[in-house]
């Protein structure tokens, strides 16, 4: 085997590493939508049918109005055009893509009879690049949140977090902000600990989830207070309250 093919193998592996990693956060992502939302609506909302990988270079999300989930849509995305220079793009926009816009094609693409079906009977489309450039509009800040709140309450976090304090609950406000509330293990001092959604330019904060609970835990772990501004509310769920604006959402220049 030459030298040029050896390196053809190793990117054809590289690849295939990257779109597995893609596939498997895309799953990860989508894996809560699965519950039924609560309540009622008319005509019914969508509901996630399935997560696939269709071949190494496509995965599908499929969703149904269906009650029987006999039937869907499955929207075909291309895993290499996750990646741009390299990085992963947030799959949690093409998520929020797929279930709003892309949503009012569900119902033209379930009576399409031209399009072909997976062996499920799910209609098949494609979601185009230009759509996946478009997919950022879509996103909201509550895919994220869950994955802050899955992380906190079941890790993966070092076990050293364990020993400083214990995610007790959270309460969304009506200012687009969420209170977090923890309990520290050796005092059971409860904190409530609020934080924005949304940056000051409007657009949804996301990536806390994966160093915030870790870097809580350094910060109360020295003598169980935080150094930041606190909250003048009263709160019956917590001694007190700390706004951690300025630790998620930093001022830009």
């Amino acid at each position: 085997m030459t030298s040029d093919e050896t390196g053809v193998l190793g990117d054809m592996a590289t690849n295939l590493e990257d779109w597995d990693h893609a596939h498997g956060f895309l799953l990860g992502a989508a894996l809560p939508l699965v519950l039924t939302p609560p309540g009622l609506s008319l005509p019914p909302r969508p509901r996630l049918r399935g997560v696939v990988r269709s071949d190494d270079e496509h995965s599908r999300l499929a969703l149904s109005r269906d009650p029987s989930m006999a039937t869907g849509v499955a929207v075909e995305l291309a895993l290499p055009n996750l990646f741009r220079n390299g990085s992963l793009h947030d799959v949690d926009a093409v998520l929020a893509y797929v279930r709003t816009t892309m949503a009012a094609r569900l119902d033209p693409a379930a009576q399409d009879t031209t399009l072909r079906r997976d062996s499920h009977a799910n209609a098949l489309i494609a979601l185009s690049d230009a759509e996946l450039a478009q997919a950022f509009t879509a996103v909201l800040p509550e895919q994220d949140l869950f994955r802050l709140f899955n992380l906190l309450h079941r890790g993966p976090v070092e076990a050293s977090v364990h020993d400083v304090y214990t995610f007790t609950g959270f309460m969304l406000r009506a200012d687009q902000r969420c209170r977090i509330y923890v309990r520290l293990n050796d005092s059971r001092t409860s904190y409530g600990l609020e934080i924005p959604l949304w940056t000051n330019s409007g657009d949804p904060i996301f990536g806390i989830g994966a160093s915030f609970g870790q870097e809580l835990a350094m910060k109360l772990g020295c003598d169980g207070r935080l150094f930041e501004p606190v909250v003048d509310d009263a709160d019956e769920y917590c001694t007190l309250v700390y706004d951690l604006d300025s630790w998620v959402n930093p001022p830009r220049d």
